[in-house]
């Protein structure tokens, strides 16, 4: 769940990117409805910004540029748009693993359009002990100038990308070491704190070393919670705050699982693949204002949404999808859900 406000010096750092591109801040500014500007120093500058309006510029300032990698002299420009399409290509996926390499994929195929040498990257690596590591990107790859290359864009990439991943799964990375090609900055201590593991600098290659278990895990979100996540992604991908609330549905969504149509766990088995009692996971289900049985349906709600706008499924195969017995308890069930039938809300998309 994203925090309600996000920290002042993210708008900073954006509005730093439009400003050296030589664009009117204060427009940009105005364009959002952000009465003041974070990069005139005063003493009233807040710590922090509604993150609904951090949303708002980063997007407004991603169309203004028509580059999602915000101008930073990259030898390819990302187009606005592009990482959106990324997660429609993975979000299929049935684990993270397939996810990493799939991504690579697709950065690849836009290099290829974009009549760029392909990367020569290995996305993922073995290695004894029980760890890999996910390699991304290097300087010379990415930047036209990597003798010039700015170690905080390396820092702001694999901080996203860890993020995203951990979304994906729905639950936080541990990282065990992360690799910078780029040299040793004046004050890392952000950087550092930022990861929380041995941070190595003027390596061979930038990268994320993890425990390997973290490859198999299933990815728990399906195209519509994909839809809701896209809406607020920049503030969930660059905020530097840990990923603590609702730690415990993100946790629930993991030991389910994707494929619902198998039925779920009885309350005693996913307590117990929890390691807490069952009045325990009551209670906390409790204090985030749920129960067991809302979220199962609210589970049921986003796949049947899912499956529903993929006008190739027939209803009756939704229902199957789904692990009903019959197709008039879908029916039922859904009505409940959204107050229409799922014949009526596929009806409303196609007049």
């Amino acid at each position: 769940m994203i925090k309600d406000y996000t920290p002042i010096a993210s708008a900073i750092s954006i509005l730093q990117v439009v400003d050296a591109q030589g664009y009117n801040v204060e427009e940009v500014l105005q364009s959002v409805g952000m009465d003041f500007n974070p990069l005139v120093k005063t003493e009233d500058i807040p710590d922090s910004i509604p993150t609904e309006l951090y949303n708002k510029l980063y997007t407004r300032v991603i169309w203004l540029l028509q580059d999602e990698s915000f101008g930073l002299n990259m030898k390819q420009k990302t187009p606005a748009g592009s990482f959106r399409m990324m997660c429609m290509c993975i979000i299929h996926c049935s684990t993270l693993e397939q996810a990493i390499i799939r991504a690579s994929e697709f950065t690849a195929f836009c290099r290829n359009l974009a009549g760029l040498p392909p990367l020569l990257l290995t996305p993922i690596t073995y290695e004894s002990g029980g760890t890999v590591i996910n390699h991304l990107p290097g300087n010379k790859a990415l930047f036209q100038d990597a003798d010039k290359y700015n170690i905080s864009s390396a820092v702001d990439l694999l901080h996203m990308w860890r993020r995203f991943c951990s979304w994906l799964i729905g639950k936080n990375i541990e990282l065990v070491e992360v690799c910078f090609q780029a040299k040793k900055p004046a004050k890392p201590e952000r950087i550092e704190e930022l990861f929380n593991c041995t941070v190595l600098y003027d390596q061979r290659f930038n990268g994320l070393k993890f425990n390997a278990s973290y490859l198999q895990s299933p990815l728990i979100h399906t195209e519509e919670s994909l839809k809701a996540f896209l809406r607020s992604a920049p503030s969930q991908l660059t905020s530097l705050q840990k990923d603590d609330n609702n730690e415990l549905i993100q946790k629930l969504r993991s030991a389910i699982g994707n494929d619902i149509g198998k039925g779920f766990p009885s309350v005693t088995e996913l307590a117990e693949s929890l390691n807490m009692s069952v009045r325990t996971l009551r209670r906390r289900l409790k204090a985030e204002g749920t129960s067991y049985q809302q979220f199962k349906d609210n589970l049921r709600k986003e796949a049947a949404i899912n499956y529903l706008n993929r006008p190739e499924l027939k209803i009756n195969a939704v229902s199957a999808l789904l692990g009903f017995d019959e197709p008039s308890a879908f029916h039922r069930s859904f009505k409940k859900w959204t107050k229409l039938t799922p014949g009526e809300y596929r009806q409303q998309f196609e007049n």
